[in-house]
């Protein structure tokens, strides 16, 4: 296929996405005067294929990439469940690889105390000289461009890596969940609004004899997943307001929620064990007929519902339904979205000999190429072009050694892992899902991206060492005691009468409102890059 009608395939492929994704040239550079043909590589495997391969040569797009480059790529992997501890004994060894892939955010100090130390060099001359692919996304002026750029500095203007840039709309895999067949048999709609819920729910215990019309684990009512709570126009931890960090427990809208759920419990319509609760527990409510609702994720939570019950029960239907508003017309702009940079950051080391090829090598998965290579593999083995689009061969969707489709697309290309490049490609996602419900869920639960992505924190905010020290400490008192009283305040044993003395106590013994002034000035310097 040559490079012009790939570059109209592709952007067709993103017409959803704020940037283009047309290819991108550059002009001749000179070459180092020894050009390296190997490099070593440090970087967590895919838990999805650890047990099938020892290391990423074996993956497709990389043996591919080696033979188109002339590059070797030595990776190094630690052990999984111990990548932590071994990259911080890997940073105070100086033991360092050529390039290293991991969330430097967490880094003692902020990623520019990494520059500082020695450990990892600014990029700024090399993306300029050497990374034309990677300078176009980050550069062509468009909202997203300047999202993708600031992701991928510090907070003193340098960039420091070549980060996992997701495209298109889709970004949301997680929301709630209700049986259709039931809503069809009461003749109810989809709820869209907090009454329609309450009458849905109440409607599923009258008539359908649901002991637990809405069961899920804690994480969702009080934890960092959003269910309900959007509703009320507040997140439930940290968020952007304009250009304001606010905290949402601090809220009016807070309260309101809390008397929902309140209610709900009051009322039998809210799992009396919701705070307790394991998955297995959860999974057997949605499929035994005593829960109605659910809040989870379109993989791990719908997926496998649906296919179990295909046979138990072939009426059985689940299917999405939008993050709920008060009022019919409203926005929810509070729920689960995976950011336009995720955190996991290419880096180039002090201990590499030649940073310009390495530079290059990265670059390519920026270009049009380098998207089709990380998402879906090598042409002719893992996709196929159909009527301009990437779809997946049988190598993928129906594995002849039966491997799931993680599995596959795991020896095939990082569709399925965070990687540096371009990600998420729409084609990849709607081929990915095994049931029209779920694509069906995550096409639903993107028509409000824009106004999520104006609540969300961006990543890549940077703490120096203090901020860092302190925001921990902060954070571990503020969240505990927002959890406790929380479920006090939900299962009634503390009257909503006491929120005010709830959100003060925040203030005057947890010091919450320095939590937010240490995350405000973090965010403010993300502004500025």
């Amino acid at each position: 296929m040559n490079k012009k009608v790939m570059a109209s395939m592709l952007a067709a492929a993103l017409a959803v996405s704020a940037v283009g994704m047309t290819g991108c040239g550059g002009s001749k550079t000179a070459e180092p005067a020894e050009q390296a043909n190997s490099f070593t590589y440090w970087v967590p495997m895919n838990s999805n294929i650890a047990t099938r391969i020892q290391n990423y040569n074996e993956v497709a797009m990389y043996q591919q990439r080696e033979k188109d480059s002339g590059i070797h790529i030595d990776f190094i992997h630690p052990a999984l469940g111990q990548e932590a501890e071994q990259f911080n004994l890997m940073i105070a060894s100086r033991d360092l690889p050529d390039m290293v892939e991991y969330n430097w955010v967490n880094y003692q100090g902020g990623v520019q105390k990494a520059i500082d130390d020695g450990v990892i060099i600014e990029l700024n001359d090399y993306i300029d000289e050497y990374a034309p692919n990677f300078k176009k996304r980050v550069s062509d002026g468009s909202e997203l461009s300047q999202i993708y750029d600031k992701g991928s500095k510090t907070d003193s203007g340098s960039y420091f890596s070549f980060p996992c840039f997701n495209v298109g709309n889709y970004r949301t895999f997680g929301g709630l969940m209700i049986r259709k067949d039931w809503l069809d048999d009461l003749g109810l709609e989809v709820p869209e609004t907090i009454d329609e819920w309450t009458t849905a729910l109440k409607a599923f215990k009258e008539k359908k004899g649901a002991s637990v019309p809405l069961t899920g684990t804690i994480q969702f009512y009080i934890g960092s997943s959003d269910a309900f709570n959007g509703a009320f126009n507040i997140g439930k931890g940290l968020y952007v307001d304009g250009n304001k960090i606010k905290y949402g427990p601090l809220e009016q809208g807070y309260k309101e929620y809390l008397a929902l759920l309140n209610q709900w419990y009051k009322d039998g319509l809210l799992d009396q064990d919701f705070s307790t609760n394991k998955g297995t527990a959860v999974d057997a409510n949605i499929t035994n007929g005593k829960s109605g609702a659910v809040p989870g994720y379109l993989g791990s939570s719908m997926g496998r519902y649906l296919k179990q019950m295909q046979t138990e029960n072939p009426s059985y239907n689940l299917v999405c339904a939008p993050y709920p508003v008060k009022n019919k017309g409203d926005k929810n702009n509070f729920y689960f979205f995976e950011g336009d940079v995720n955190s996991r950051y290419l880096t180039i080391t002090t201990a590499c000999k030649d940073p310009v090829t390495a530079t290059k090598w990265a670059d390519y998965f920026y270009s049009d190429e380098g998207y089709y290579l990380v998402n879906f593999g090598v042409e002719g083995k893992s996709y196929n072009m159909v009527d301009g689009k990437p779809v997946y061969t049988d190598e993928i969707l129906h594995n002849p050694e039966g491997l799931s489709i993680n599995e596959a697309l795991g020896l095939n290309c990082r569709a399925t892992s965070q990687a540096p490049g371009l990600k998420q490609a729409p084609e990849y996602l709607e081929q990915y899902y095994e049931f029209p419900q779920q694509v069906d869920g995550f096409k639903l639960w993107s028509e409000n991206v824009e106004g999520v992505r104006s609540k969300k924190i961006p990543e890549g905010l940077s703490a120096a060492q203090d901020e860092s020290e302190e925001m921990a400490a902060l954070s571990a008192d503020i969240y505990t005691y927002v959890e406790e009283m929380s479920l006090k305040f939900i299962k009634g044993e503390e009257s909503l009468d006491k929120f005010d003395d709830f959100v003060n106590t925040l203030k005057t013994s947890f010091n919450v409102e320095r939590y937010m002034e240490i995350e405000q000035n973090m965010y403010d310097r993300y502004l500025k890059r």
